[in-house]
């Protein structure tokens, strides 16, 4: 058919084909190399599988895509099949000398509005297409492959084993989709009597990060010195690796407003029922806290998949009016968490801790849980 296209970009990366593939099946990540197109995962998952479907959106355009065929580490197999465009289309990966050639390719698109018809009509529509492979995606690829990114992260288990305090970041800023995606995985949390009595503040704005930061700051300093004044730290001082994580707490509090973005996950009292009085006073913390924690967990189980970094701190706990003050947050909310967030510095790893038959009985305590 005559307004049956067939065209293909492409480029050289330095990187192996696999570490190519496994960021263009990672559909949650589009956000963070490709940023001006929204890409809306139309299922639970973080990778792509046979059938999978996600909606590009660039502007105006909008185009729904299904996995056909995936050949690990060499071709992805991808067709439209609802939207402006429609027909097959494939990622195609060739690894050569430490490099790997990364080609997209029609294979016989058809536009399927009129708009696009005349675009492709005219022969703007695939110079819009290059345009947009060789000045948007490819070079977003680049930096993401070859600026020694995390990439890992997409299976969970490998995210509960890597899971680790991150307390520097990257300055690359946090994109709003892959944001309001670890948002959304917080929300799936379970809560008592299925209340969800939770809200996120996700602080951004420069000089907001900033007065938060500066009272941070002020309670660490306070939390220090009770620390040193009582020591506090006796029990676990002498163990490998204290100075260091300490040396890093101390990193975040003197540069917290470094951090991309500052979620506050708030518990609203008024909505605890018989776990908290009228006055917003917590009468069950056990409860109550058992409301927003788990949401908390599920937001940093989110990051890391997405390839972010975030640690929990409650060390605010005496500057936590002030801090309501500075973003609103109304009497009743109280704040449970303060999570910076952003991209790593260093590559996730796995991390180390007590076995379990160090800290798990069966059926009885002391019972060694071992292997069965």
């Amino acid at each position: 058919m005559s307004d049956t296209y067939f065209h293909a970009e492409e480029t050289v990366i330095n990187a192996t084909a696999r570490r190519c593939y496994e960021l263009l099946v990672a559909i949650r990540r589009y956000a963070q190399w490709w940023p001006r197109v929204r890409c809306e995962a139309l299922g639970p998952e973080a990778t792509l599988r046979l059938g999978s479907r996600f909606r590009l959106t660039l502007g105006t355009l909008s185009w729904l895509n299904e996995v056909t065929e995936l050949q690990p580490w060499r071709r992805i197999d991808l067709r439209y099949v609802e939207g402006d465009l429609l027909g097959p289309v494939s990622w195609e990966l060739t690894h050569r000398d430490g490099a790997t050639r990364v080609r997209y390719a029609y294979h016989g698109v058809q536009p399927n509005s009129e708009p696009m018809r005349e675009a492709f009509t005219s022969g703007r529509g695939l110079q819009m297409h290059s345009n947009v492979m060789q000045n948007e995606v490819f070079p977003g690829m680049h930096r993401l492959l070859e600026d020694g990114h995390d990439l890992s992260g997409g299976d969970l288990f490998e995210a509960l084993h890597t899971l680790r305090s991150v307390r520097r970041f990257r300055p690359d800023p946090v994109p709003h989709s892959v944001l309001r995606d670890i948002l959304a995985a917080a929300t799936r949390a379970p809560s008592a009597r299925n209340a969800q009595p939770w809200y996120f503040v996700a602080v951004r704005d420069p000089e907001t990060k900033r007065a938060i930061a500066a009272l941070y700051l002020a309670a660490w300093q306070q939390a220090q010195a009770y620390t040193a004044a009582v020591d506090a730290d006796a029990d676990i001082k002498e163990r490998p690796g204290y100075a260091h994580m300490m040396h890093t707490v101390d990193t975040l509090a003197q540069q917290l407003d470094r951090a991309p973005v500052l979620i506050l996950a708030c518990l609203d009292t008024q909505q605890l029922g018989p776990m908290a009085d009228a006055s917003g006073n917590i009468l069950a913390p056990q409860s109550a806290y058992a409301s927003i924690f788990p949401a908390v967990q599920n937001l940093m189980l989110a990051a890391r998949g997405l390839g972010l970094g975030s640690t929990l701190t409650t060390v605010f706990g005496s500057v936590e009016p002030e801090i309501r003050a500075a973003v609103g947050i109304p009497p009743h909310v109280r704040v449970a968490a303060l999570i910076p967030l952003g991209y790593p510095l260093r590559p996730f790893h796995a991390t180390q801790r007590k076995p379990v038959e160090a800290v798990a009985f069966l059926d009885k305590w002391g019972r060694t849980f071992g292997d069965r």
